[in-house]
């Protein structure tokens, strides 16, 4: 770890009085992770593996983890392709700049929707209009440092420590309805190592865990890696809205 790095970068905790509440914010925390938004702003393209564990409340047994690995691979401003493997089953997204296409492996069905024209947009309605998640999405977008610091809660770095046989800067933080820390790696990119949110309003505290992994920046994919083709003897279905989801 190059300490004059660290030294550079400063160490201050500046104390917010808002709206009557104290605001815990360290300069090394938040620029660490502008650093991240900025790397990811920047780039072209990128690919990364999601390993992410999830807890799910059962009426008996308490809370069950969960786990699914998502393959990412992202070309920007408008081509995405998300294959995930786990408990919520084998299946696939792909986002080519008009539609958002859904196959499962498993039941061999798909379906689509129109989407925006960019990966940003698409992630955002896809996630509140469908409650389709995405690994990793919360880097991705350009307030994502300024939206953590909205929130009135506290930013602080711990330090360095290895996780996945990866050194990572770790930071800590929390607000008015979660606890959270990132693992960002130590090098010139400053990216995503692993991230743990713990909801701590909800009673049972459910927690979820993404670690991050197989990095691959700037490579030069083609569209047509973001293009679905129908399987053959597939079956459409259709992409409810998850209000619709819900009453039925």
């Amino acid at each position: 770890m190059n300490k004059k790095f660290l030294f550079l970068m400063g160490f201050v905790i500046m104390s917010i009085t808002i709206n009557g509440q104290t605001q815990r914010i360290d300069s090394t925390a938040a620029f660490i992770l502008h650093r991240t938004e900025v790397t990811l702003q920047d780039i072209k393209s990128c690919s990364f593996t999601a390993v992410t564990t999830y807890d799910v409340p059962n009426e008996s047994l308490g809370l069950i983890k969960h786990a699914i690995t998502d393959k990412v691979a992202i070309k920007f401003p408008d081509k995405m392709k998300v294959t995930s493997a786990g408990d919520k089953g084998n299946r696939g997204l792909w986002y080519d700049g008009k539609k958002l296409n859904y196959y499962s492996f498993d039941n061999n069905t798909y379906g689509f929707t129109n989407a925006p024209g960019s990966v940003i947009e698409t992630i955002d309605e896809a996630s509140k209009k469908f409650g389709i998640e995405f690994p990793g999405a919360d880097f991705f977008y350009p307030t994502f440092l300024q939206d953590l610091l909205s929130e009135q809660g506290n930013l602080i770095f711990l330090g360095t420590t290895i996780v996945d046989g990866r050194e990572c800067f770790h930071i800590a933080g929390n607000d008015k309805t979660k606890s959270f820390q990132f693992w960002i790696g130590i090098d010139n990119l400053f990216l995503p190592v692993k991230m743990v949110i713990i909801y701590t309003l909800d009673k049972d505290k459910p927690q979820y865990e993404a670690l991050y992994k197989d990095w691959t920046i700037n490579n030069d994919y083609p569209d047509s890696m973001f293009e679905f083709t129908t399987p053959p003897k597939a079956s459409k279905v259709k992409i409810l809205p998850r209000e619709i989801k819900k009453q039925s």
